[in-house]
């Protein structure tokens, strides 16, 4: 692996581990047990390396939620799929999440590039919701729809950090896509809601 991934790499679990305002480039450095020196040849500090890394987290997203398929043609399973992986990507830059207000507060870039992100979620969630309506699956008029996905979106900014003040120890994706379902399931048909409830169970 080349020094520069490594040093994202390391980077990446550092700050998910302890916090990026609690982790220095130097703490990385002897991580790594490279020199200072060399973590500034590729990154000029810590805000350069926080821009590869919100970066990859876009870049890891991108396909989940510009979402190129035809909503109309989604099954069940392919709903849980998305929000699964979607929650593993979540997991995987989870420093991002748990801090989420501060470091839009201290790093410019980033609250720019978290309101890119959540523009694109809630766009590819509401696609999902408008196929499901037209499909006579969901029964919820505009004002319904816009109050679930605010309701939605709050759970995916939200889930990981809720988790840590709760010191809860389930941080895999599990969880958080069942509360996603479950979130939906009061505007289903009961056909719907009973398919969505089964998924539900099946991942509990």
């Amino acid at each position: 692996m080349k020094t520069r991934d490594r040093i994202l790499l390391c980077a990446l679990e550092l700050f998910n581990e302890h916090g990026e305002p609690n982790v220095t480039t130097l703490d990385i450095a002897n991580e790594l047990d490279i020199s200072p020196g060399n973590l500034y040849y590729h990154f000029r500090g810590k805000e350069a390396l926080l821009v590869s890394l919100v970066e990859q987290f876009q870049d890891h997203t991108r396909d989940l939620l510009e979402m190129r398929g035809d909503p109309q043609q989604l099954e069940p399973e392919d709903y849980w799929l998305f929000m699964h992986l979607l929650f593993e990507a979540i997991t995987d830059f989870r420093f991002l999440f748990q801090d989420l207000s501060n470091l839009t507060g201290r790093y410019d870039f980033i609250r720019r590039a978290m309101q890119h992100w959540l523009a694109a979620l809630r766009d590819s969630l509401n696609n999902m919701l408008m196929a499901l309506r037209e499909q006579g699956h969901l029964t919820a008029d505009d004002a319904d729809i816009e109050r679930l996905l605010d309701a939605l979106c709050q759970t995916f900014v939200f889930w990981l950090d809720f988790q840590r003040v709760t010191r809860r120890d389930d941080m895999g994706p599990s969880q958080a896509v069942r509360q996603v379902l479950g979130l939906m399931l009061p505007y289903l048909d009961e056909p719907s809601r009973d398919w969505m409830r089964t998924l539900i169970d099946r991942y509990s």
